[in-house]
């Protein structure tokens, strides 16, 4: 732990506090010792989160893996999202909740941990967050231009553009090597994540990036599927034609993964946008480092959220999670 003129420490494991900045650096423990009202529901909600993220991410692999009639174009993207929120549930959650009760000092003794940590989360929560994009994307051609969705999805298409999403990240991440910004450990935040104070440009772009483009393109894309929607039901009804009417039920069945969808975003523009704006607006460090771990903790929750909505808004996954957790209380029960 470095010292300054500006910082006051009592013994070598005390909390130390940073005048200019208002930067709490804390040891072993001392979080959860000097702010259990904000350490204990932390601990509990990343605890939880990683758990039930893990579980249920998992799920989402199985039941694809298993179920012919979920193993589509649709499901490659679906797939892109469960692997990349597994490495938040599996791996960052449980540094977090390392950081927030063994402080900065833990990484220090294994060099580049948590610069690692920090790098593939940010792969990984690029990857999520366009993939989201790229759903929306694909649900648009899908319903309003379906002559050149059967061209641009093809399923090695899709796989290509997954893999892509990755590329995305790392050269976020590559840009480090070249002394554009960097990971660490977040004083604020207490974990490890990309260092937002290195550069402020680096920290806008990676704001952009990552919440700021999905956000607008998957909002776009939703709005113009409304559009179409509501356009198409006004000439149905105005038409008596039934194979018009019967042809129009491709683009309604649709539509109930589109509302999935649209479900998924606004989750996600709920979780992210917080953290988001303070990275942007908290351009001096000057923002209480209660108010930036909020923000990183509720981030985390979205990709523990997936699951559960497409298991309480799509009849297919509803069914498919039925006949698994029957199929797993089978097991149990021999």
């Amino acid at each position: 732990m470095n010292k300054t003129n500006d910082s006051i420490a009592t013994n070598n494991n005390s909390v130390v506090h940073n005048i200019q900045s208002g930067v709490v650096l804390y040891g072993r423990h001392e979080f959860l010792q000097t702010m259990p009202e904000l350490a204990i529901p932390c601990i509990i909600v990343l605890g939880f989160a990683s758990m039930v993220g893990t579980l249920g991410n998992l799920l989402i692999l199985f039941v694809i893996a298993t179920k012919k009639k979920l193993r589509n174009v649709e499901s490659i993207f679906i797939v892109n999202l469960a692997i990349s929120d597994l490495y938040v549930t599996v791996v960052a959650d449980p540094m977090s909740l390392i950081g927030k009760l063994e402080g900065e000092q833990f990484f220090d003794r294994y060099t580049g941990l948590c610069q690692a940590v920090g790098s593939i989360c940010t792969i990984s929560c690029v990857t999520s967050l366009t993939t989201i994009m790229m759903m929306s994307i694909n649900r648009y051609f899908y319903i309003c231009s379906h002559d050149l969705y059967t061209r641009l999805f093809s399923r090695w298409n899709t796989v290509c553009v997954c893999l892509s999403l990755y590329l995305l990240g790392g050269i976020l991440v590559f840009l480090n090597l070249a002394d554009v910004g960097d990971h660490g450990f977040d004083q604020k935040s207490l974990e490890c994540i990309w260092d937002r104070m290195a550069s402020y440009p680096y920290t806008v772009v990676y704001s952009v990036v990552m919440v700021w483009i999905p956000a607008l393109i998957t909002i776009t894309a939703y709005i113009r599927i409304y559009m179409f929607v509501r356009s198409r039901r006004r000439k149905l009804q105005a038409s008596v034609n039934s194979d018009r009417a019967t042809s129009s039920n491709h683009n309604v069945k649709s539509l109930h993964l589109a509302k999935t969808l649209g479900i998924i975003y606004a989750v996600f523009i709920s979780c992210w946008s917080p953290y988001a704006l303070v990275l942007i607006l908290d351009t001096r460090d000057t923002y209480p480092h209660e108010l930036h771990v909020f923000c990183t903790v509720f981030a985390h929750l979205h990709p523990s959220l997936n699951w559960l909505i497409y298991y309480l808004t799509n009849k297919k996954f509803e069914e498919a999670y039925s006949e698994t957790f029957a199929w797993l209380k089978n097991v149990i029960n021999r």
